[in-house]
Protein backbone atom coordinates (compact mmCIF):
# COMPACT_ATOMS: atom_id res chain seq x y z
CA UNK A 1 0.00 0.00 0.00
CA UNK A 2 1.17 3.59 -0.47
CA UNK A 3 3.38 5.41 2.62
CA UNK A 4 3.36 8.73 3.43
CA UNK A 5 5.51 11.04 1.30
CA UNK A 6 7.99 11.80 3.68
CA UNK A 7 10.97 14.06 0.94
CA UNK A 8 11.29 17.08 2.26
CA UNK A 9 9.10 19.48 0.66
CA UNK A 10 6.04 16.74 0.10
CA UNK A 11 2.74 17.98 1.93
CA UNK A 12 2.14 16.05 5.23
CA UNK A 13 -0.71 13.54 4.98
CA UNK A 14 -0.08 12.98 1.35
CA UNK A 15 0.05 9.64 0.23
CA UNK A 16 3.16 8.70 -1.84
CA UNK A 17 2.36 8.27 -5.71
CA UNK A 18 4.20 4.53 -5.66
CA UNK A 19 3.41 1.23 -3.96
CA UNK A 20 6.24 0.61 -1.53
CA UNK A 21 7.38 -3.20 -3.06
CA UNK A 22 8.36 -4.50 0.52
CA UNK A 23 4.79 -3.81 2.16
CA UNK A 24 2.39 -6.30 2.26
CA UNK A 25 -0.81 -5.73 -0.29
CA UNK A 26 -4.18 -6.28 1.40
CA UNK A 27 -6.51 -8.54 -0.10
CA UNK A 28 -8.29 -5.48 -2.26
CA UNK A 29 -6.63 -2.21 -3.49
CA UNK A 30 -8.40 1.27 -3.84
CA UNK A 31 -8.48 1.89 -7.69
CA UNK A 32 -5.40 4.53 -7.69
CA UNK A 33 -3.31 2.33 -5.77
CA UNK A 34 -4.10 -0.48 -7.98
CA UNK A 35 -3.07 2.34 -10.90
CA UNK A 36 0.53 2.55 -9.13
CA UNK A 37 0.92 -0.94 -9.67
CA UNK A 38 0.43 -0.72 -12.99
CA UNK A 39 1.83 2.86 -14.39
CA UNK A 40 -1.02 4.56 -15.27
CA UNK A 41 -2.85 7.68 -13.14
CA UNK A 42 -5.46 7.86 -11.39
CA UNK A 43 -7.56 9.60 -13.48
CA UNK A 44 -6.82 7.15 -16.70
CA UNK A 45 -7.91 4.54 -14.01
CA UNK A 46 -11.10 5.94 -13.36
CA UNK A 47 -11.83 6.66 -17.01
CA UNK A 48 -10.80 2.83 -17.92
CA UNK A 49 -13.66 1.55 -15.07
CA UNK A 50 -15.65 3.91 -16.26
CA UNK A 51 -15.30 2.81 -20.15
CA UNK A 52 -14.77 -1.31 -18.87
CA UNK A 53 -11.62 -1.28 -19.87
CA UNK A 54 -10.23 -1.92 -16.77
CA UNK A 55 -7.90 -5.08 -17.04
CA UNK A 56 -8.86 -6.80 -14.21
CA UNK A 57 -12.12 -7.42 -12.07
CA UNK A 58 -13.67 -4.55 -10.15
CA UNK A 59 -15.79 -4.19 -7.13
CA UNK A 60 -17.87 -1.90 -6.89
CA UNK A 61 -19.48 -1.31 -3.22
CA UNK A 62 -21.65 2.09 -3.14
CA UNK A 63 -19.58 4.66 -5.02
CA UNK A 64 -16.24 2.73 -3.80
CA UNK A 65 -14.38 1.12 -6.60
CA UNK A 66 -11.98 -1.76 -5.09
CA UNK A 67 -9.68 -3.99 -6.94
CA UNK A 68 -9.10 -7.21 -5.96
CA UNK A 69 -5.23 -7.88 -5.91
CA UNK A 70 -4.63 -11.43 -6.78
CA UNK A 71 -6.18 -11.08 -10.18
CA UNK A 72 -3.98 -7.53 -10.87
CA UNK A 73 -0.69 -9.15 -9.32
CA UNK A 74 -1.35 -12.25 -11.82
CA UNK A 75 -1.49 -9.40 -14.62
CA UNK A 76 1.72 -7.53 -13.52
CA UNK A 77 3.29 -11.56 -13.57
CA UNK A 78 1.96 -12.23 -16.58
CA UNK A 79 -0.09 -14.99 -15.98
CA UNK A 80 -4.12 -15.69 -16.28
CA UNK A 81 -6.42 -17.89 -15.26
CA UNK A 82 -8.29 -20.32 -17.33
CA UNK A 83 -11.92 -19.36 -16.97
CA UNK A 84 -13.93 -22.06 -19.42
Amino acid sequence: MATPDTTPGSRPGRLASRVDPAAPLPAVLDLTHAAALLGVGRTTAYKLVHDGQWPTPVLRLGRLIKIPTQPLLELLAGTTRETG
